[in-house]
């Protein structure tokens, strides 16, 4: 884990070149052909009523927790590697966000989605290397990276996890995020802190066997990430030169006292600063500072 002592010893330039790394990765990452940018489509369930999604064969039905997916004959989609023949019934009862399963047509990935805090809460969005979101990506717009951004700081884990309720980027449609700590750090002389969340992570078919009923379970998003935390923030540049909804941090919480800096050079847009079929959380009014954070990533280019 690298330190504060660290990062504040570097050159300039060896500051620098630390930050193109991360930054090039960071691009890399999210110009993959099922990252964020791949994201052509959103389309919400309703209960008790089929849906036919344009551009993918077959349709989907909610009712109450339980979706059902209906392959198209003569097309083959394939689910888990499998070929879907057969009706593919998901029962998530749940009360979380969960990615649900994955289904595959042609290069195209539709992945069906639950989302608490709406009347709707089912959903099916599509994945497309061939989407303009990617075909249209020419970089990540950022400030000069600045090493002054590297800040002392000290997390404090919470004893019991709970549950927060953030906005969300779509209408009407609310976060219950994990809150598992809290990052304390200085700045200019001044005590500031955030709330800590529990990092999601963008993966499907995440289940168990209940060995009660012997049924499989759908798990939340938040599987396997334990050992990372998000701060969804607000400062002074927020709707201006960065996204309106805020920017995120990661951290590693894997060593939890030897974390002793925030770097907001690795400030990054959500991802609905990208499309428009993202289900983001805003970032929560304790999170907002009262001064400009002018390092890391600005607004993209749409």
């Amino acid at each position: 884990m690298t330190s504060y002592q660290e990062l504040k010893n570097f050159t300039k330039q060896e500051y620098k070149n630390y930050w193109e790394e991360w930054h090039q990765k960071r691009e890399k990452k999210i110009s993959s052909p099922y990252d964020w940018l791949s994201l052509k489509s959103i389309d919400w369930l309703s209960d008790e009523k089929k849906l036919k999604i344009e551009g993918f064969p077959g349709e989907w039905e909610q009712n109450g927790n339980m979706v059902t997916y209906f392959p198209e004959k003569g097309k083959t989609v394939f689910n888990r590697g499998q070929e879907v023949t057969l009706p593919k019934k998901m029962l998530v009862d749940a009360v979380a966000d969960v990615n649900v399963e994955d289904f595959e047509y042609q290069g195209v990935r539709a992945q069906l989605i639950k989302r608490i805090g709406s009347d709707k809460k089912f959903a099916v969005r599509q994945r497309d290397p061939q989407s303009r979101f990617r075909k249209d990506f020419k970089g990540l717009p950022h400030f000069e990276p600045d090493q002054v951004w590297v800040l002392p700081a000290h997390y404090v884990s919470l004893d019991n996890w709970y549950d927060l309720k953030t906005k969300a980027a779509v209408g009407g449609l609310s976060h219950n995020e994990t809150q598992i700590g809290k990052l304390y750090f200085e700045y200019e002389n001044k005590e500031y802190q955030f709330v800590v969340f529990q990092a999601h992570n963008d993966d499907s078919g995440w289940t168990k066997l209940d060995p009660k009923t012997g049924k499989v379970k759908y798990l939340n998003n938040r599987q396997k990430t334990s050992s990372k935390g998000t701060i969804y923030f607000r400062d002074q540049t927020t709707g201006k030169e960065t996204y309106g909804g805020g920017r995120r941090i990661r951290i590693n919480i894997s060593d939890p006292q030897k974390l002793d800096f925030i770097d907001f050079n690795t400030a990054v847009n959500l991802p609905c600063a990208f499309s428009y079929f993202c289900t983001c959380p805003f970032a929560p009014v304790e999170n907002t500072l009262p001064f400009a954070v002018p390092v890391g990533e600005k607004k993209p280019k749409k």
